[in-house]
């Protein structure tokens, strides 16, 4: 698989998904809706119950303060997703309690890097590049140097939750048979399936793939052993990452293996079945589902380009929030308060809109445009060809 320049890379199975249906309220206006899904008009970062009422950060932590696994779903671009990691992480260590903190974005691997970090032996600048992050996980290190930072102060112990990530596309290409002994050693030797409802959801984030055939038995069973892998591996992992800190744990994931219990929950509830677990899911202003988890947090869609623009989702428009100076958003005249109006020709009513902007210009060998819109007054900026660089 290849991503581009402007590859929209979100937290989780569901957010392929929930980006066709979003909208989103702007800042933390009191704009009223004739349908809602929600007893209160949140604001960022706020806290949602699964009945759709307003929880402070207090109570949040508080209802999750007695379970053993606290599941905590994200967008890996959002930084509202990872603040609100951060705050609850604080108050569930509040009052010298501790947790161990299990990341989906470090590889078992690099399990000796995180052993070094608890141990006081490398210090938190050092561990971007030890962890090899940037050729890794990709995504920016610092949405997690606060909980880096915390874990250090507060003594708390985080490990690695993931499978080496290069196993991801050998399995895709060979299948559990394919590996060596050493590679197959490193994955579960029980891989748990996931529940027939999953995999139906599976099966509908399948089609959604270019040059996907759902119809192909072989290909769907390696998209869902895949999967399975993923989420067997992380369980067993933060059973073990309990048993041996003897605290509870925090598991930070993407939000589609954790949305429904159907991911790791799934496979904890199996693999330690006295345990409680407690999810947290990020609420997008889209529909709301309460079975998807014991409590939400509103963040509204938002994507940190790799141009230097930050982009938002503000009552159904794509807002330029942010823009770094010394990149080439800034550059070629983009601005906060510009609205990304289409992209390619395709009107930006959701993030998605910039995913299927990139793979049109690619497909056809053609500089990608951005029509802006800035107070009224509607200009294009051609970006060029996009540069395309292989995806582990």
């Amino acid at each position: 698989m290849f991503q581009y320049i402007i590859d929209i890379r979100a937290g989780g199975l569901r957010a392929l998904c929930a980006l066709f249906f979003i909208f989103a309220m702007s800042g933390c206006s009191k704009q009223i809706h004739s349908d809602m899904a929600v007893s209160f008009l949140p604001c960022s970062g706020e806290f949602i119950s699964s009945a759709g009422d307003q929880l402070s950060l207090v109570d949040a932590v508080h209802n999750a303060s007695s379970a053993d696994y606290v599941l905590i779903g994200e967008g890996h671009t959002s930084l509202c997703d990872h603040e609100v990691q951060f705050k609850l992480i604080q108050g569930l260590t509040s009052n010298h309690r501790k947790v161990a903190i299990g990341f989906e974005m470090v590889s078992s691997d690099k399990q000796d890097v995180l052993n070094r970090f608890n141990l006081g032996q490398l210090s938190l600048n050092d561990l971007p590049e030890k962890l090899d992050w940037k050729n890794e996980w990709r995504y920016d290190f610092n949405f997690f140097r606060p909980i880096f930072e915390l874990a250090k102060e507060r003594e708390l112990t985080v490990a690695a939750l993931n499978f080496p990530f290069r196993l991801m596309k050998e399995v895709h290409a060979k299948g559990l048979e394919g590996l060596s002994a050493a590679d197959r050693a490193l994955l579960p030797k029980n891989v748990i399936m996931p529940p027939k409802q999953q995999e139906e959801s599976l099966k509908e984030v399948l089609s959604m793939h270019p040059n996907s055939d759902p119809s192909d038995s072989k290909q769907v069973h390696r998209f869902l052993l895949i999967q399975s892998l993923w989420d067997t591996t992380m369980a067993e992992r933060a059973v073990s990452l309990r048993r041996r800190a003897g605290t509870p744990v925090v598991v930070l994931a993407g939000a589609g293996h954790v949305e429904q219990g159907w991911g790791i929950a799934h496979r904890l509830k199996e693999l330690d079945p006295e345990a409680k677990i407690f999810m947290f899911m990020p609420w997008r202003g889209d529909n709301f589902y309460p079975a998807e988890a014991d409590s939400f947090f509103y963040c509204p869609p938002s994507y940190e380009s790799r141009l230097g623009m930050t982009l938002e989702m503000r009552q159904g428009k794509a807002v330029v929030v942010a823009v770094k100076r010394d990149q080439k958003a800034f550059r070629i005249g983009i601005r906060p308060g510009d609205v990304l109006a289409e992209a390619q020709g395709i009107p930006v009513h959701s993030l998605s809109a910039l995913h299927m902007a990139g793979a049109k210009a690619h497909k056809e060998n053609k500089p990608l445009v951005f029509k802006m819109d800035r107070r009224g007054n509607t200009f294009s900026i051609d970006l060029g060809l996009l540069v395309r660089s292989k995806k582990d």
